[in-house]
């Protein structure tokens, strides 16, 4: 059946969760061993596609539960504009994503970092016997996470999931670890039980023209959101930080349009605010949040709610796995098949 691959995938991914949170103790020992001395200016977050969007999403993460600085770049940009980003007099923890460990931009990156740096790169991939784990002075594999479909879903997730694992041992801040054990089960639940909104977006919304929203912890998770609607349905997406909505692309807004918005705790009211105009305007309003609200209620056609009490910059990974099941229900609606996307493939490399 067309894209039976992916969608069991897409459940599957709370599973990997629950194992990286079995190996917490390996984890913690490889970053008390390879970061014992905290002698590191900044922590640059990278990788390419899917694995940058992570990486932005990683950054956020890791500032917040360390309080250090840290910052997203993708790998491209590490090859050929470093020196706009990086300082010579700085010395750097490099965190590298990538799915297959095989990517070539990523793998360039690390020899750009190595040859012009002063830095410590760790690797985050799916295959620890790939190229890149190999290079680097760290890696942090995630285990049983091995995919048939070309597109990331429990890839992404997975390796996301391992980032925070990292940065709650290199900020040692283990009382984190309560909402990490609530992750899995949470996302379970949340997904079994709220599926069917997607089933009703699916069937009612116009999907040709999407704008997806998420600001601070959620931008690169809102990215990824977007991506996942192009890649698996060749759909063509628009993203934004919330606000900037207002600073004229609101404009292009039209009846039948589908928003979507990644609620923030910071600036959940004034999202709200924007996504009613664009309710106003005849948008359908599809809103991924922590809780209900009466003003949740009142702008939103569709709803989905997961992470109560969970921070934001840990909650925004459970919102994840309902837009990849709605790019790939959208992709069958469109005759695509999302286990073999016309053009796609698993690895890029040249």
């Amino acid at each position: 059946m067309a894209g039976s691959v992916t969608e069991k995938e897409i459940a599957a991914q709370f599973d990997v969760w629950k194992g990286v949170l079995e190996d917490m103790d390996l984890l913690r020992k490889d970053v008390d061993a390879n970061f014992n001395v905290r002698e590191y200016d900044e922590v640059v977050f990278t990788g390419a596609g899917s694995s940058y969007h992570l990486a932005e999403a990683a950054a956020a993460a890791f500032q917040a539960l360390t309080g250090e600085a840290a910052f997203a770049l993708p790998s491209s940009e590490i090859v050929f504009f470093h020196k706009y980003r990086l300082k010579k007099d700085r010395k750097y923890v490099a965190v590298l994503f990538s799915r297959s460990g095989a990517t070539t931009e990523t793998l360039e990156a690390l020899n750009v970092l190595r040859s012009n740096y002063r830095v410590h790169p760790a690797a985050v991939s799916c295959d620890p016997k790939s190229p890149l784990c190999a290079a680097c002075d760290s890696s942090f594999p995630v285990k049983n996470c091995s995919e048939d479909s070309n597109i990331m879903t429990m890839s992404f997730t997975g390796m996301l999931f391992v980032s925070y694992m990292f940065s709650i041992a290199y900020g040692e801040r283990f009382t984190s670890l309560t909402y990490m054990d609530q992750l899995p089960e949470e996302g379970k639940a949340s997904f079994e039980w709220q599926r069917r909104v997607v089933d009703r977006v699916a069937a009612e919304a116009s999907l040709e023209r999407i704008t997806v929203l998420g600001g601070g912890p959620f931008l690169g998770l809102a990215r990824e959101c977007a991506l996942k609607l192009d890649e698996v349905a060749l759909l063509r997406t628009k993203v934004y930080s919330p606000l900037e909505l207002r600073h004229g692309p609101h404009l292009g807004v039209r009846a039948g349009d589908l928003v979507i918005l990644l609620q923030s705790t910071t600036a959940g009211g004034l999202e709200l605010t924007l996504v009613e105009d664009m309710k106003n305007r005849g948008a359908k309003i599809l809103v991924l949040a922590e809780k209900a609200d009466p003003a949740l209620d009142a702008v939103a056609d569709y709803r989905i709610l997961a992470g109560r009490g969970i921070p934001e910059h840990l909650r925004g990974i459970l919102y994840v796995p309902f837009i990849q099941q709605l790019a790939c229900q959208a992709a069958e609606a469109r005759g695509i098949d999302p286990d073999n996307i016309p053009g796609m493939t698993r690895v890029v490399t040249y």
